[in-house]
């Protein structure tokens, strides 16, 4: 088991009596994205706006927008961002990455995400 249950569940519900956060990409969402297509600056502040649990694979997921205008929203694992220092909840959020990145190196399965977005699969058209 990669995450502790209990203590990302409580975890969670810090976060979302603190919602929306804010926090920075991590240089790797940076880069998974431009191969996306979708262009982000690594110091763009952006804000998490929901938290769930997507179990060992995923960890905690923050769900957020790019953008107000953004027609898209984005989910995302919390190890894939940065919560300034000076948040309440940094030192429990920066705990909980720690924890989990090292627990996911010394796991015997990669997890390593495929895409950090999905896309809709286009319709053939029948002719």
């Amino acid at each position: 088991m990669i995450d502790d249950y209990d203590r990302a569940m409580e975890l969670i519900r810090k976060m979302e009596a603190h919602l929306p956060i804010p926090a920075q990409p991590a240089v790797t969402l940076v880069r998974a994205l431009r191969d996306q297509g979708k262009t982000i600056a690594r110091d763009e502040e952006l804000q998490i706006q929901s938290v769930s649990y997507a179990g060992d694979e995923g960890g905690i997921m923050c769900g957020m927008a790019l953008s107000e205008e953004a027609k898209e929203a984005l989910v995302i694992s919390l190890t894939h961002l940065q919560v300034g220092a000076r948040h309440p909840l940094a030192q429990e959020i920066r705990a909980y990455q720690v924890e989990r990145a090292r627990r996911l190196a010394q796991s015997e399965t990669p997890r390593k995400p495929h895409s950090f977005t999905v896309r809709p699969h286009k319709r053939k058209r029948r002719r």
